[in-house]
């Protein structure tokens, strides 16, 4: 993962395709059980932050939705770290 700022202000963060699924899903389950704040998210604006993120990365992920979405966050979680969970 790398990031990098622009003069502008602008960020960008390059990722790869299995640190997306993984922060998708991590984010995304903490949204479904309602308990992002146990990410001790303080304010609204933060929790709004991590939602529109998530959001955004849904495009990204075309086995959201399908019967291969759970093998390819298996897969992600081992590219990132193969020891067994």
């Amino acid at each position: 993962m790398e990031a990098s700022r622009d003069n502008d202000g602008t960020v960008t963060v390059r990722m790869s395709y299995s640190e997306v699924v993984v922060l998708h899903e991590a984010i995304a389950f903490s949204e479904w059980g309602n308990d992002l704040r146990e990410i001790e998210l303080r304010q609204p604006a933060e929790q709004k932050v991590f939602s529109d993120l998530q959001q955004a990365l849904v495009p990204l992920i075309p086995e959201l939705g399908t019967d291969k979405y759970g093998d390819t966050v298996t897969q992600a979680i081992a590219q990132i770290d193969p020891a067994p969970y």
